[in-house]
């Protein structure tokens, strides 16, 4: 009698020790699963953060290239005006200085 009793409190212990083992094991596996949550999370966010790197540096490139064609252009109005006015000064200037002598 004494043998099945102490065979029942080596099955009772055999049976706390692998619920040990197991809820060490759930917990291991748990906190494996948050830190791999944790490391696809900030390989995401890096990823969305340099994908808006490239998209900011991209569009900087483009409005630059855009300002300078748009600098290029009024450049050349500007000469052109320039041109202008040195094919036309003199006449200009006669005409007005016409209309104020003859009034």
């Amino acid at each position: 009698m004494e043998n099945v009793i102490l065979g029942i409190l080596e099955i009772e212990k055999d049976a706390k020790d692998r619920i040990e083992e197991a809820e060490k094991e759930k917990n291991r596996i748990i906190a494996d699963a948050r830190a791999e949550r944790e490391k696809i999370i900030n390989d995401k966010v890096k990823s969305a953060e340099k994908k808006l790197e490239e998209m900011d540096s991209e569009e900087k490139k483009r409005a630059e290239e855009k300002l300078s064609e748009i600098e290029k252009q009024k450049n050349e109005e500007i000469d052109r005006l320039n041109k202008v006015f040195d094919e036309r000064r003199e006449q200009w200037e006669n005409d007005i200085f016409n209309a104020v002598i003859n009034g």
